[in-house]
């Protein structure tokens, strides 16, 4: 099967304001794009994020923090634009996957090009660059999705699976890094402008919870309590009705979590239960929906929650495709996933609901088969799990196990 390398080889695409122009690529940027992409990659443990915890942060700390920021992305940067290479030639060159292919080129060229950091003023432009090349890839996710819904005749489900994985993965993995050096920046600088405190009369300040990225007293409830009123809102938008909800259970427990993992899970998995919940009493006319119940459970090291909803289930036939890229119960209604595509799905919704629409989260709501297969990787990349059981014609229980990044028993590298 013709694959892409020969293709990337003679021309580079660059999208501008959705405009496509070609960049004859010179045998040096390739040549530079291979030698990151040979190295290894050097992963980074929970504990080493966390290892800044007591504040305040130091100048030594910044430029260590950015010392493995500059050497380790351009590297998975490269990794990832390489692997656009093996595509088939008709898959890559789909105008939603050829637009990721050349973002990911971009970031890479801007960051490599940096030269070795060694003091704060530099330390401090890479980091502005990354902090924008960290929002040019937000809409990565939904661009897949719609190119490979598209294409998925042209590749095997196990190769398309397989390439989905390792791109979310892989950007997972960047964001993690690059967003914690980001907000760690950040942090840094804030501190020299504020009047510091003695250590005695600090408390809990809003400081002392964070650590970068990392939230290390995230309080579920509260996070669950701001997604379901957020789905709930994108529900009466679509179907001007909505059920309700309550939050039960272990309402007090915290985590150590990064929120906008957490966020991106549940609302997720919110999304499925109110969608299905509404189109259930719509087909049944049932006079009132039933509830969303939302339950928190505390374990050793990990938090639990629990979403029961009444919306019919998932059949037997359609449970081993919810996990499956491209699969959306939207395509077994005959319903259309077109106009709620990245982009015209985002007309006329507010602020934070076009920010969960470019995290991924997928249209406004019902998307294109991305949501749960993501949702359960976000879950899995740092050592939790998920899990959905149905009863057919009555509804779903959705078990989401998410284990705290502080404290882990086991030291899981990024």
């Amino acid at each position: 099967m013709l694959k892409l390398a020969s293709a990337f080889r003679l021309t580079h695409s660059t999208w501008n304001n959705g405009s496509r122009r070609h960049i004859s690529k010179s045998h040096y940027d390739e040549t530079v794009v291979y030698k990151y992409a040979s190295q290894k990659i050097r992963p980074v443990s929970l504990g080493q994020l966390l290892k800044y915890r007591r504040l305040p942060l130091s100048a030594e700390n910044i430029l260590d923090s950015v010392s493995y920021s500059q050497a380790e992305l351009p590297v998975r940067l490269a990794k990832r634009v390489i692997s656009f290479h093996r595509l088939p030639f008709i898959v890559g060159t789909n105008p939603h996957i050829a637009r990721v292919y050349s973002q990911y080129y971009e970031a890479f060229d801007r960051l490599h090009a940096f030269p070795s950091i060694t003091e704060l003023d530099a330390e401090w432009g890479f980091t502005r660059a990354l902090e924008r090349q960290t929002q040019l890839l937000v809409d990565v996710i939904p661009a897949i999705s719609q190119g490979f819904l598209e294409c998925k005749q042209y590749m095997p489900s196990e190769e398309r699976t397989s390439f989905i994985n390792e791109l979310i993965r892989s950007r997972i993995g960047l964001r993690v890094i690059g967003e914690q050096h980001v907000a760690l920046s950040y942090q840094f600088r804030n501190e020299q402008k504020a009047t510091r405190p003695s250590p005695a009369s600090r408390g809990d300040s809003v400081d002392d919870v964070w650590v970068g990225a990392i939230h290390t007293r995230l309080l579920p409830a509260r996070m669950l309590e701001q997604c379901a009123q957020m789905v709930q809102n994108m529900c009466e938008m679509h179907y001007t009705t909505a059920p309700g909800y309550y939050i039960d259970g272990d309402v007090d427990e915290t985590i150590s979590y990064i929120p906008s993992h957490f966020e991106y899970i549940t609302c997720e998995l919110l999304k499925n239960a109110f969608r299905a919940t509404v189109e259930l009493s719509n087909r049944s006319n049932r006079s009132a929906h039933p509830p969303i119940q939302i339950t928190i459970t505390k374990g050793e090291g990990y938090v639990g929650v629990r979403i029961r909803d009444q919306g019919g289930g998932i059949s037997k036939s359609n449970m081993r495709n919810v996990f499956e890229y491209s699969w959306s119960s939207m395509q077994e209604s005959g319903e259309s996933a077109d106009d709620s595509g990245p982009e015209s799905s985002m007309a006329g919704m507010s602020m934070q609901t076009n920010l969960a629409l470019q995290q991924g989260i997928g249209g406004p709501i019902a998307g294109l088969g991305f949501g749960l297969p993501m949702a359960r990787l976000y879950a899995e990349y740092f050592g939790g799990s998920l899990d959905i059981v149905s009863m057919e014609g009555y509804g779903c229980d959705v078990f989401l196990k998410l284990r705290s990044i502080e404290g882990s028993v086991e030291e899981k590298q990024i």
